[in-house]
């Protein structure tokens, strides 16, 4: 029997590296999770967008890796991706530009995906570290890049913002569901947090807020399969709406379990990082709603 997405990655891994470990890796692959939408005659599952939007979100739920989603993402570019001769070769490193530099963390992968630009490289040489520890104190950059061994359409870099809207929308269900686990449990005064109504609204804000994005990305997912001509809108709508939820949700679980949530050894401060971390991939709200202006009305 498979294991459950709960057993391959549970939150309390997130205290021990940055990246997920070649177990979980493994049973990720052995559940089909990089073979979503890849057709069935190549040996994958063959599901549309809306198919996998809702896996993702599950995968965001769980805090996943940059590198897991950008795995999932180069999917997306299959010329590029099965040039390499075996499933654990395809792993890729998720990265942004931030001004003339390209920034990302290293994570043994064969190649390197800039989602924001739709564009996969080989991983630069230049940035390995000699000593194997792969998540030091800092971030790695790159002032150059090998030529591209892809790059994205329109339709395909679409495809990747659903995604990345989709694990945002994850991010702050997250939020949600550990905020109100802690508020059922944590007693002042006699009786559970929870009953008190300001942590009441900020528990029921969040569950609109996570509803929202959740659905928002269904939609967007189902106008890209049908084909829609408002797709592009649907999903820049949904990256920007599940972007906003998953910071607000991670700020406000941090807030419902209020010191220790700001303290290393409890859980909520993953989730915060993780959220701004996958938006400066995405390549910020800014850039998303620039992009909803744009399209035609």
């Amino acid at each position: 029997m498979s294991k459950s997405l709960l057993s391959i990655l549970p939150l309390s891994r997130l205290h021990a590296a940055h990246e997920e470990s070649a177990q979980a890796w493994a049973d990720l692959q052995s559940l089909g999770v990089f073979e979503i939408a890849t057709p069935e005659q190549q040996g994958g599952s063959g599901l549309g967008a809306v198919e996998e939007a809702l896996i993702v979100i599950e995968l965001g739920r769980r805090v996943i890796a940059p590198s897991v989603l950008a795995t999932v993402c180069a999917t997306h570019l299959p010329t590029a991706v099965n040039r390499l001769p075996a499933p654990a070769e395809r792993r890729v490193a998720a990265g942004y530009q931030r001004g003339g530099r390209v920034v990302f963390v290293e994570d043994t992968a064969a190649n390197l995906l800039l989602v924001s630009g739709g564009a996969l490289f080989p991983y630069p040489a230049s940035a390995r570290l000699v000593d194997g520890n792969l998540w030091s104190s800092r971030l790695l950059g790159v002032d150059t890049l090998p030529d591209a061994l892809a790059k994205a359409t329109a339709e395909q870099r679409l495809r990747m913002r659903l995604l990345e809207a989709a694990n945002l929308a994850g991010i702050a269900r997250a939020a949600q569901d550990m905020a109100v686990a802690y508020a059922n449990m944590r007693e002042q005064f006699g009786r559970p947090i929870g009953s008190f109504q300001a942590v009441k609204h900020h528990c029921a804000n969040m569950g609109i807020a996570a509803r929202q994005a959740a659905d928002l990305v269904s939609y967007a997912a189902v106008a890209l399969d049908d084909g829609r001509e408002d797709a592009a809108l649907q999903v820049e709508s949904a990256l920007y709406i599940a972007g906003h939820a998953a910071l607000d949700n991670s700020g406000k679980n941090i807030q419902v379990h209020g010191g220790i949530g700001f303290s290393d050894e409890a859980d909520p401060h993953h989730l915060l990082k993780r959220a701004r971390v996958f938006l400066e991939l995405a390549g910020g709200l800014e850039a998303a709603v620039e992009r909803i202006a744009k399209v035609p009305a």
